[in-house]
């Protein structure tokens, strides 16, 4: 992973970024409403439009996620916000589905209408079709180049079928560049070899407890609570540990709830806290004793896949438990306790490792991870390293 030079705050570029995602404060507001929504297409792209903002200003274009099904709201308001270099158009959403392909299609034009476009570069959403589509057509309207961001394979998504992959890596597959998790979603999706760039990750802001820790001794995983990425394993390592004195704290989206709190049985140690705000997770992280990553190891997963939350749990004042992931491993083998699989015993095998490890080593270990985490995924890092990329486009396109 290179480290680009500092940008040059005095050239000015456009940036139009369509996506999904909210400022913060309006998506604990939005997600309330939902069954479950997935937090960490929201994290990615919130923290990547601010990091951006740090030196360039973004007109955000924002196509909620809206669900007859799923969604408590019977539509959504146009709203316009601002947030430093930030200015956040929210499209309006009805509920008939023929009547809001047209609408969000229009106020999309209109938004476009009304922001200069000389000097303007378009970044967009690749696994939501209302947001590529409407972000696809409207950078080739207006001439702009237009770069993917790229966070997961469509396959991975849940409920997500076959024609549904292959529309999305079709639609995606002819854009001018691609910013991508890992280098085999760049194989999946940049079919042509265009410019690219890969980071695993952004780090937020290190949210400081607003209290003191309530939740006395805890072990601490959030993501995904579908049992193919592991949950479930560690529920039942967790209670082959067999110390009381020992909380094992859950949150996460999907999944089935009947399930997992079958899975959980009369367990009073181990508590499923629902789906938490990024905020609220990054305070768990830093106030737990372990954090967890239970994601199995495959070489699908490994090729496509981040796990949920293993950068900021690098960043946190805890030790991480991570099965190997091939990424991670690469620059941070010194700082967490990589296990080889999710099997029951690896997991129990890391856990007990990690706490009884001495007070110094901790320390160690724990500040060591911090430090490599800031090298390559602050926001200040990400800024450098995006701003510049983004610029060759323009330069191209003179």
């Amino acid at each position: 992973m290179g480290v680009f030079g500092e940008p040059n705050k005095d050239e000015y570029m456009k940036i139009i970024y369509f996506t999904t995602a909210l400022k913060k404060e309006d998506y604990v507001a939005f997600s309330s409403a939902w069954e479950s929504l997935n937090t960490s297409i929201q994290n990615l792209h919130n923290r990547l439009i601010r990091a951006l903002a740090l030196t360039h200003q973004v007109e955000v274009i924002s196509i909620r996620p809206f669900s007859r099904k799923y969604c408590k709201l019977k539509k959504l308001e146009i709203e316009n916000k601002t947030e430093g270099k930030i200015s956040w158009h929210y499209v309006g959403i009805r509920r008939l589905k023929i009547s809001r392909y047209l609408s969000v299609k229009a106020q999309c034009k209109k938004i476009m209408n009304g922001i200069e476009l000389n000097d303007a570069i378009v970044i967009t959403d690749t696994l939501n079709p209302n947001v590529l589509n409407n972000s696809t057509a409207l950078a080739k309207k207006y001439n702009l180049p237009i770069i993917g961001v790229c966070n997961n394979t469509p396959s991975m998504i849940k409920a997500a079928g076959p024609s549904y992959t292959k529309y999305l890596l079709n639609k995606a597959s002819n854009l001018s560049g691609y910013i991508t998790l890992t280098p085999g979603l760049n194989e999946l999706f940049n079919k042509s070899n265009r410019a690219n760039m890969s980071f695993e990750g952004i780090l937020d802001t290190k949210t400081v407890a607003k209290n003191k820790n309530q939740y006395g001794k805890y072990i601490f995983y959030n993501g995904s609570l579908e049992e193919r990425f592991g949950v479930y394993e560690l529920i039942k390592a967790f209670k082959e540990l067999d110390n009381p004195d020992i909380n094992l704290y859950i949150s996460g989206y999907h999944g089935n709830r009947e399930h997992l709190e079958k899975a959980i049985g009369d367990s009073h140690n181990i508590i499923n806290m629902g789906m938490l705000q990024s905020d609220d997770v990054v305070s768990f992280a830093n106030q737990s004793l372990v954090n967890i990553n239970p994601c199995p190891y495959s070489e699908d997963y490994d090729r496509y896949l981040i796990p949920d939350n293993i950068v900021d749990y690098l960043n946190a004042d805890s030790v991480l438990v991570s099965v190997r992931n091939r990424h991670f491993k690469k620059y941070f083998d010194n700082d967490a306790i990589w296990i080889k699989s999710n099997e029951i015993y690896d997991l129990l095998k890391g856990l007990k490792s990690a706490l009884n490890l001495a007070k110094e080593k901790r320390s160690e270990l724990i500040k060591k991870a911090n430090t490599d985490a800031n090298k390559l995924y602050s926001m200040q890092m990400i800024n450098r390293r995006t701003i510049l990329f983004l610029k060759q486009f323009l330069k191209q396109k003179d």
